[in-house]
Parts: structure tokens; sequence; C-alpha cells
């Protein structure tokens, strides 16, 4: 009886030793993702309304998940690359938004990496074509590029040869060459004096420049601040401007400006905003955590109706205020074109002062 006695007891004690062992254990267990809890994230955006999104929507609810730190800051595409220069031994942020001219100089410098798709399980809703330089980039919001105008005043533009006509004598107005934007003006020009297409001719970019230079008198102004020139084209200053994200005039449509966003028949291009993960990050796994949590159909769609973009990825339902201007679904935003950065980026110097040569910008 007392052997039984104490068997009984030592089971006993060793119930209660497993018991507390998990206790102690359960903690651990018990936290969702633990492995992020107090990491800190530096991300750089861009600027404006897309920071605004990701500052009130995204990282709070990454933060609430992963039980982390976001540090935003807010920038644009050439000074994002600037700064992983500087920082190519010691990166400090993770995550670099950038437009897609920037991957390629970003890929070939080894400032970022390839996306991690086993990490990033959205990547893979994502359209195809918009999954860029081997998956080293991806688009998160897609515009469309291309001239804009007031109905009120002037005859709607159909095609780009449109801003070769008499009645845009002294009342276009052009984006900067500063800006990518103005390679496309380029492009199209090239398409139209080669009777190529978009695709084709931007590698034909030299036969493009007689063409821009019988558009100078059509050329009032060359503006860099887009709402600045939709309150001239408001006005009356002028008929028609561009070309431009869609992103910056579908705003002001909404608010009833009289502009109207042209759809050429040649084709608009591609603006296309990406998510890039720093090469040697400092948190790269809550990075591609980030940039997954950013492709989710949540935030996409949420993104897309606050600045009237395109998402990048498939099956988003927007809300019929911004599914009637932006390029979506599939049919839409996969007839955008696409310009070959990795071509234009080595001549765009050569390609800004030929616009200044040309234009006295």
């Amino acid at each position: 009886m007392k052997q039984a006695t104490t068997a009984a007891a030592a089971s006993k004690s060793r119930r209660k030793l497993l018991l507390a062992g998990t206790a102690l254990a359960l903690p651990a267990f018990a936290i969702r993702d633990a492995w992020a809890q107090n990491k800190v994230l530096r991300i750089s955006t861009y600027t404006g309304p897309q920071a605004e999104y990701v500052r009130k929507s995204i990282i709070p609810a990454f933060e609430k998940k992963y039980g982390c730190k976001v540090l935003q800051t807010e920038s644009a595409t050439l000074a994002n690359i600037a700064v992983m220069r500087t920082q190519r031994d010691n990166p400090q942020y993770s995550v670099m938004m950038m437009d897609d001219l920037g991957i390629p100089i970003a890929k070939d410098e080894k400032l970022i990496a390839q996306l991690p798709k086993d990490k990033i399980p959205n990547l893979a809703n994502v359209f195809p074509r918009y999954v860029l330089n081997d998956a080293y980039g991806t688009a998160f919001s897609v515009s469309a590029i291309a001239p804009w105008y007031n109905p009120t005043l002037g005859s709607p533009i159909n095609s780009f040869a449109d801003l070769w006509s008499d009645e845009l004598k002294g009342q276009f107005m052009m984006t900067t060459p500063k800006l990518s934007m103005s390679v496309t003006l380029l492009v199209a020009a090239a398409a139209l004096a080669t009777g190529k297409p978009i695709a084709q001719a931007q590698y034909e970019l030299d036969a493009g420049w007689a063409k821009m230079t019988a558009l100078k008198p059509n050329v009032q102004t060359i503006y860099e601040v887009a709402g600045t020139a939709v309150l001239q084209i408001s006005q009356g200053q002028a008929i028609a401007a561009g070309p431009d994200f869609s992103k910056s005039i579908y705003p002001y449509m909404a608010q009833g400006a009289p502009v109207r966003f042209s759809t050429p028949t040649e084709g608009a291009f591609a603006g296309i905003n990406c998510l890039t993960l720093v090469n040697n990050a400092p948190e790269p796994d809550l990075g591609a955590a980030f940039i997954d949590m950013s492709l989710s159909n949540e935030f996409q769609k949420g993104m897309a109706e606050y600045i009237y973009a395109a998402p990048a990825v498939k099956g988003i339902d927007l809300v019929d205020k911004v599914a009637k201007l932006v390029p979506y679904p599939d049919e839409k935003i996969n007839t955008l074109h696409n310009l070959d950065w990795a071509y234009i980026n080595p001549r765009r110097s050569a390609i800004i002062d030929k616009f200044n040569q040309v234009f006295g910008a």
C-alpha cells in the first residue's frame, strides 16, 4: 500500500511539473508573430496621398499585427536610390518605394534584393507584367500616363497627334523634362514619326525629335506641379496639358474641376509605383511582411480608392466612382504601355539635354 501511495504521489508530481512547463511555454506560442515583437522597421515611401494612406492605414495595422514599430520617411525615387548608395555598407532601411524606372538602376547596383516569394504570398496575385525585373520589384499602384484637357475650351484629345493640332497653338502646357512622364511624349512623337507602335518606337527615340521641334509653337509653358496646372487649365489659361499621371488628375475631376483625362487611340502609358526590398536589409523578414500586407486585397482596395489609382493585384471590387476612372481590371491595366527603362535610363541625361535645347526648358 505504501509503495502504491508513493508511486501515485510521484506520478502526480510529474504531472504538476509537466503542466508547469506547459504554462511557461504557452506565452511564447500564444503571441502571434512573436519573432517580430519590438523590432523596428524603417521604410521610405512616396510623398502626398500615397504616403498619407500608408501612414494612416497600413502602418497602424502592421504595427498591431506584428508588435513592432514602423518608421516612415517620405521621399522620391532617385532620392531613395541616393540614400541606398550612401548606406550600401550599413543599410538602415528595409523597404523602399520607387517608380519602375528606378528598379533596373537599383538592381544593377545591387542595392535591392530579389523579392522572396515564399515570404510574400500575395505576390502571386499581382498581375504578372507588374512583377518587374525578375521580381526585384513589384507594383503596388498603377496609373495611366496621358495628356489631359479642359472640355469646355477645346476638343477631346483622342490621339497624341492632337497635341500638334492648330487648335492647341500656344495652348498646351507640357510637363517638365525633369519628370519621367516627359519621356512618354518623346516616345509618342517617335511613334507618330515612324508609324510604329509604342512598344517599338521607344527604341527609336531620335526619330521623334523633329516631331518634338514641330510641337514647340503649341507649347505655352512647362510645368512641374500638376495641381498648379489644373488650376490654370480650369481658369482657361490653356486648353490641354501633360502627359501626366491619372492619379494626379482624377482627384480634381472628382472634386468638379473642368478637366478630363484623355484615352489616346495609341494607348496610355503605365505609371508604376513599386515596392522593393533593400539588399542586406536590417529587417528583411519584416520588410517582406510589410510588402505582403501592402499587396493584400484590403489595402490594395483601400489605397486605390484613396488615391484614384489602379490596384496591382487581381480581383479587387472598387467603388463605382473610382472604378469608372482608373485603368482596372485586367483588360484595362494590361493594355497600358510599359517603358523599357533599362534601355531608356542610360540615355536619360541626353534626353533631358535635348528637351532643354528644343524647348528652352
